[in-house]
């Protein structure tokens, strides 16, 4: 029950991010863009584009006046910290509605909340998949610069997603790289 919920709510998510990232690269072509996620909500009532960029990212350095490296991790890793966090909305009218519309509830009433969560989760890693399939994060040494990954803001959960999602989502050295984004001596 609910491939056609889960297929539209890809298309969408894929469709919106597409245009997000798109939008967010031309927007700021000086910028050196290392993460672009989707993020969400413990309810997954969201799931909002964002990216950042070394100097978004040197920004908040200079804004917060961080020097321990755990802050330092925080920073570069937490997407609500991030330059360009829920960067293009005008996007996602189609995944706002998946997310939020009557259909939601039949098949989250049939799934369990749970189990639809993690549905929606999967749909999320998989159009971003679609992305990736297609070369749109690039290719290459280009490609290695970038990590892409999957949130969930103030949720105990969001971890867990980020690590499988950036599993599937990446080439392995970024993936391996990214498992060490709170390593204390990655900024010593």
């Amino acid at each position: 029950m609910g491939a056609d919920y889960f297929t539209t709510l890809r298309t969408a998510v894929r469709a919106a991010s597409e245009k997000a990232f798109t939008q967010i690269r031309e927007n700021h072509p000086d910028e050196e863009f290392y993460a672009f996620a989707l993020n969400t909500d413990d309810s997954v009532l969201t799931a909002v584009e964002c990216a950042n960029s070394e100097e978004g990212f040197q920004r908040a350095v200079k804004r917060f006046a961080y020097t321990d490296p755990a802050d330092l991790s925080y920073l570069r890793w937490n997407v609500p910290e991030w330059a360009y966090e829920s960067i293009a909305t005008e996007f996602s009218p189609a995944v706002h509605q998946a997310l939020n519309g009557a259909e939601r509830s039949h098949i989250e009433e049939s799934l369990g909340f749970v189990a639809f969560r993690e549905r929606v989760h999967q749909t999320m890693i998989e159009a971003l998949q679609d992305l990736e399939a297609n070369h749109f994060f690039g290719t290459g040494n280009v490609r290695e610069k970038i990590t892409v990954f999957v949130s969930i803001s103030d949720s105990d959960l969001a971890e867990r997603l980020e690590n499988v999602s950036a599993q599937k989502l990446n080439p392995v050295s970024v993936y391996e790289r990214f498992l060490a984004r709170y390593s204390l001596d990655q900024f010593n």
